[in-house]
C-alpha cells in the first residue's frame, strides 16, 4: 500500500517538476554556469554543474582557508554563494536531493550511502532532473561518481536519463587504479574502462573533451561530479609537496587534493 502512494506521489510531482526543477537544483548547485549569450538570444542556456565531493565549508580559499582555489575563488566572486546553505551530510543522500528535487526520506535513502554490497538504489519511480531536461531538447552527460545504485543496470546512469556516462558508479575508489575492493569501478556508457591515470584529471579531461565536441545547436546539462576531496587519502607527489609544511600526511593529501582539480578542470 505504502509503495503504491509513493508511485502515486511520484507520478504526480513529475508534471510539477519540469517548471520547479531548475529553481531547485540551482539552489543546491555547488557551480552552475550558464551562457549569457543564449538567455539573451531566448535559447535554452547550457548547463554546466559541478560538484565536489565530501567538501567542508572552509575548505575554500573564498572562506579563509589555507587551501589554494584560485579558480573557485574567482568563480564565487564573480557569482552567488549560499552563505547559510544546508546540504546532506553524506553522498548518496546529497545526490539523490540533487537528481530528484525532493528530500531522500521520501524514497528510503535518507540514511546512509550505499555501499559495495548493498543491492538497492534510487527508486525507479522517481522521475530525475536528467529526464526532465531530455523532454526538454537537452543532451544529457555524467561525468565522475553517480553513487545511486551499482548492483542493477535499471540503477545506472544511462537508464536514468543520461544520454553519456564516465566514471566510478560506487562511492569510493582509489584515485590511481580506479578500483573499489580490488574490483575496477571505472565505466564508459555501461561498459567497463581500463585505463591509466589520477582520476581527478580523468574527470576533468573528460569534461572538456566533451564540451569541447558538443554540437552548439543542442542544448548541452553536463553533471560533473569529481570523487575528491572523498577517502582515500591520495594525491599526486608534486601537490602533495606544496603542503610540506602540514605535518600530518593525510591532511596534507587533503590540502593537495582541491588545487589539482580547481587548478586542472575548473579553469579549463
Amino acid at each position: 500500500m505504502l509503495n503504491r502512494v509513493v508511485k502515486e506521489e511520484s507520478e504526480n510531482m513529475k508534471d510539477k517538476l519540469m517548471t520547479g526543477f531548475l529553481p531547485l537544483s540551482a539552489a543546491a548547485v555547488t557551480l552552475m554556469c550558464v551562457t549569457a549569450s543564449a538567455r539573451a538570444e531566448g535559447k535554452k542556456p547550457n548547463i554546466v554543474y559541478i560538484v565536489a565531493d565530501d567538501l567542508g565549508w572552509k575548505d575554500v580559499g573564498f572562506h579563509g582557508s589555507d587551501i589554494k582555489t584560485p579558480h573557485i575563488d574567482r568563480l564565487a566572486q564573480g557569482g552567488a554563494t549560499l552563505e547559510q546553505f544546508y546540504a546532506q551530510p553524506m553522498c548518496t543522500p546529497t545526490r539523490a536531493c540533487l537528481m530528484t528535487g525532493r528530500y531522500p526520506f521520501r524514497y528510503g535513502l535518507q540514511t546512509a550511502v550505499i555501499l559495495g554490497p548493498h543491492t538497492y538504489g534510487l527508486p525507479t519511480y522517481e522521475w530525475l532532473l536528467p529526464q526532465a531536461l531530455k523532454e526538454a531538447g537537452y543532451r544529457t552527460a555524467i561525468i565522475g561518481k553517480w553513487h545511486l545504485g551499482h548492483a542493477d543496470r535499471k540503477y545506472w546512469p544511462r537508464q536514468r536519463g543520461f544520454d553519456y556516462q564516465y566514471g566510478p558508479l560506487i562511492g569510493e575508489i582509489d584515485y590511481f587504479t580506479h578500483e573499489s575492493n580490488d574490483v575496477i569501478d571505472w565505466y564508459r556508457n555501461n561498459e567497463p574502462l581500463k585505463e591509466e591515470g589520477y582520476s581527478t584529471t580523468l574527470i576533468g579531461n573528460e569534461a572538456v573533451r566533451l564540451i569541447n565536441e558538443h554540437d552548439p545547436a543542442t542544448p548541452l546539462y553536463l553533471y560533473l561530479t569529481f570523487n575528491a576531496p572523498h577517502s582515500p587519502y591520495q594525491a599526486p607527489q608534486e601537490y602533495i609537496d606544496r603542503y610540506k609544511n602540514i605535518g600530518n600526511p593525510h591532511v596534507a593529501c587533503t590540502q593537495a587534493w582541491l588545487p589539482r582539480w580547481t587548478t586542472r578542470s575548473v579553469a579549463s
